[in-house]
């Protein structure tokens, strides 16, 4: 997803605070950036591809600037196709995520009008098509002209936009995140709470259908379908800069995969009355159905055998794409619980509203508080995982399938034997770290990294992790997506043993393929195996019946 920051305030030097932003916007990913800033009231824009290196030189001062981190989508990766996009005047500049899927028919409007273009995307007819209302009713705030603006454009959108002239921003939302961080005499805009928690921990969240309108001391909300004013509500937000940091760690991945076993701990310790709510959710429905997307859905799956061991319960998954196709058939008191790390996966908040449709009621474990699944479910638990920035999941999944434990725990009458578990879970991974295991887990990423192809096994509570171990490859970070292993994923039958039914080069593990002569950097190196060894570390220091696939040493034995 693409990054949006944005700044009004009294520091002048806004390009290196918004430079600065979109810095703790890479981790999701993104192959251009462009900066645009407001200098002696014309819009100055600095675009480039690839990374952010440094920051930009020679924009000169400013109080006022927006910036945008871009995934191609409409358009290629070009210097012209990166955002902010500026109208024929050159006052106003905007940068947007989404699709405006009815942007041909607005461009060829547009052009016949006499505008000129110089990208090839489909953002930059907001810019002009807000040029053409602020022309129209000049007295009118940007707020109000980009809430008209927004009526014209077809499908989900966040866009920011600045106007020179007026020293201020607005925001409009429908599906795309926003949040406003709000300080004395400044104020924030951004795509990812992330990238405010160093300068401030007081947020309002723009829900969709909302218009922000923003200045460094004002921030005013408004109906994107009406105009009518909306009451702004200022929340401060558990999180700090310091969770967000990156510390003694080489990568965010390192990071979040040891953050695991005090994660646990702490849900043991103090997660105890939540879980105990989802269980009274869960056991009031007649039939439970998880649903999530990725790494979230896998987290579902696994609560269908912890639900089916240990609550006596028995549950479904469904990615939550296909959710609208079952929910019109769904009647209370089924019950759906939505996962996700975000809160504002656009899948998963579409599988909510189907099933609120049919008078489903629906839960959710999510991470973020303040996003909008976690404000339109019906029961919220708030996984407490902290941020999480790298792109491949971990803290979140963990904290999903022990929260899940824990209510299962509840349902079944073994809450005391699912805390022991966790708890075993946390020192082991622990002890991991000085016992020489880490050595093995390094090893097989050394072995399997470079191969053409992989087959993962498992039965039972290994069967989803054997899907996340897939996913955390095709995850990778995008440099690295050239070195894309071919994966094939089985739920394994009771007795068979896969490898007899394989034939070279298509082997497991411990089989053998082809190795391919490929040049890494060392950093690439140390981050495509720390994504294999975050799937190892999982299985080896889960305990009991969570690692009986790894105890057999299928994976970590001799012959892999």
């Amino acid at each position: 997803m693409c990054g949006i920051f944005g700044y009004a305030g009294p520091n002048c030097e806004a390009a290196d605070l918004v430079f600065s932003g979109l810095k703790e916007l890479e981790y999701r990913g993104y192959d251009s950036w462009g900066i645009a800033l407001d200098k002696d009231g014309q819009v100055v824009t600095v675009k480039d591809t690839g990374k952010l290196r440094a920051a930009p030189q020679g924009m000169g001062q400013s109080t006022l600037a927006i910036g945008h981190t871009r995934w191609a989508t409409t358009g290629a990766v070009t210097h012209e196709n990166a955002h902010p996009h500026s109208d024929c005047s050159g006052r106003l500049a905007i940068v947007h995520n989404g699709i405006v899927e009815n942007y041909v028919e607005l461009k060829e409007g547009l052009m016949a009008r006499g505008h000129q273009f110089k990208s090839e995307t489909d953002s930059e007819v907001i810019a002009h098509l807000l040029e053409e209302e602020i022309a129209q009713a000049p007295g009118d705030s940007l707020a109000e002209a980009l809430r008209r603006v927004s009526l014209l454009l077809h499908g989900m959108n966040a866009v920011v936009a600045m106007d020179v002239t007026r020293e201020g921003m607005a925001a409009v939302k429908n599906g795309s995140p926003l949040v406003i961080g709000v300080d004395e005499g400044a104020n924030y805009l951004a795509s990812d709470i992330a990238a405010l928690l160093k300068h401030t921990r007081h947020i309002i969240w723009v829900l969709d259908g909302q218009v922000a309108g923003i200045s460094k001391n004002h921030v005013s909300l408004v109906d994107a379908a009406t105009g009518a004013p909306i009451e702004t509500r200022i929340e401060r937000v558990a999180w700090d800069a310091q969770q967000a940091a990156l510390g003694p760690y080489q990568h965010y991945l390192e990071k979040e995969i040891w953050e695991q076993p005090g994660l646990i701990r702490q849900i043991v310790a103090d997660g105890g009355a939540q879980a105990r709510q989802l269980a009274e959710f869960l056991a009031e429905a007649s039939d439970i159905y998880f649903t999530g997307c990725g790494t979230a859905y896998h987290a579902g799956l696994m609560g269908n055998y912890i639900l089916a061991d240990v609550g006596r319960r028995m549950a479904h998954s469904i990615y939550a794409h296909e959710v609208s196709s079952f929910a019109p058939f769904m009647r209370a008191p089924q019950a759906l619980v939505a996962l996700s790390q975000s809160g504002e996966t656009i899948d998963v908040l579409d599988a909510m509203r189907a099933a609120h449709r049919s008078g489903v009621p629906v839960g959710a474990l999510v991470n973020v508080p303040g996003s909008t699944l976690s404000r339109e479910a019906d029961f919220t638990l708030l996984l407490g995982a902290g941020p999480e920035k790298c792109v491949l999941s971990t803290k979140a999944f963990t904290a999903k399938v022990a929260y899940l434990m824990m209510a299962a725990g509840a349902l079944g009458a073994r809450e005391d034997e699912m805390r022991a578990v966790l708890s075993a879970a946390a020192a082991e991974m622990d002890a991991q770290r000085t016992d020489g295991r880490m050595d093995t887990v390094r090893a097989l990423a050394e072995r399997i990294y470079q191969r053409e192809h992989l087959f993962v096994v498992g039965r039972g509570y290994n069967y989803p992790l054997a899907l996340e171990a897939a996913l955390k490859q095709l995850k990778s970070p995008p440099e690295l997506w050239t070195f894309l292993i071919h994966y094939e994923i089985w739920p394994v039958p009771n007795g068979l043993k896969p490898e007899k039914r394989l034939s070279p080069p298509h082997r497991l593990l411990n089989g053998r393929t082809q190795w391919y002569n490929l040049e890494l950097s060392e950093e690439e190196i140390a981050i495509k195996q720390a994504a294999l060894q975050y799937h190892a570390t999982q299985m080896a220091s889960t305990p009991r019946y969570l690692s009986a696939f790894v105890r057999r040493n299928e994976l970590f034995g001799k012959g892999y």
